[in-house]
């Protein structure tokens, strides 16, 4: 079922009060056909749980930006295509200088390893970032603009399935996505 998991109740909802149009065409279809896994770039191993010291580096490189630096304890990283992440593009400011873009897991320098847990087994994830190349299209909304999308992305994900507001998204979301031709006529 596409309405389920987090490319749909947090991802979804963030593209569509975020994103420009470029992103919903390329990104909602698949997400609502449930042909493509996000994971979630936020945590890093010395931030804490003070998320706005986050040092996942995004270097401006003209059209692109340069990535390099770590995530920790990213669910599903080690299956996912792509990632929406949180990285700093400007050292003098805290939350400030933190950008929100959606890189593609299968982009040269990008590796997952799995956190081994003492089941051994684990969902989570370790994901190193060295020199990946992201196109600047892939930065959803302003530049530097990253934490106040964070917050909302958050308020999503605690705002859980059953709420009311939850289910107007992800109903949102399905309407939009059959605009953007990802369901015939009759869903």
């Amino acid at each position: 079922n596409p309405v389920q998991g987090m490319s749909v109740n947090l991802l979804g909802p963030t593209l569509l009060e975020f994103g420009s149009e470029e992103q919903k065409l390329q990104h909602l279809p698949p997400v609502a056909r449930g042909e493509v896994r996000w994971c979630q770039g936020y945590s890093e191993p010395g931030a804490g749980s003070d998320l706005a010291s986050l040092q996942c580096l995004a270097e401006d490189r003209g059209d692109s930006f340069l990535i390099n630096g770590q995530k920790v304890w990213t669910s599903g990283a080690h299956f996912a295509h792509w990632c929406f992440c949180l990285v700093r593009t400007d050292r003098s400011r805290k939350q400030g200088g933190i950008s929100f873009v959606l890189i593609d897991m299968r982009s040269p320098g990008v590796e997952a390893q799995p956190i081994k847990l003492i089941s051994g087994g684990s969902t989570f994830c370790e994901v190193f970032f060295k020199d990946v190349v992201v196109p600047k299209a892939n930065l959803v909304g302003q530049l530097n603009g990253g934490w106040a999308i964070a917050k909302r992305l958050l308020q999503f994900e605690r705002s859980g399935i059953g709420d009311t507001r939850r289910a107007r998204s992800v109903r949102r979301l399905a309407d939009v996505v059959r605009e953007y031709g990802a369901f015939d006529s009759d869903g």
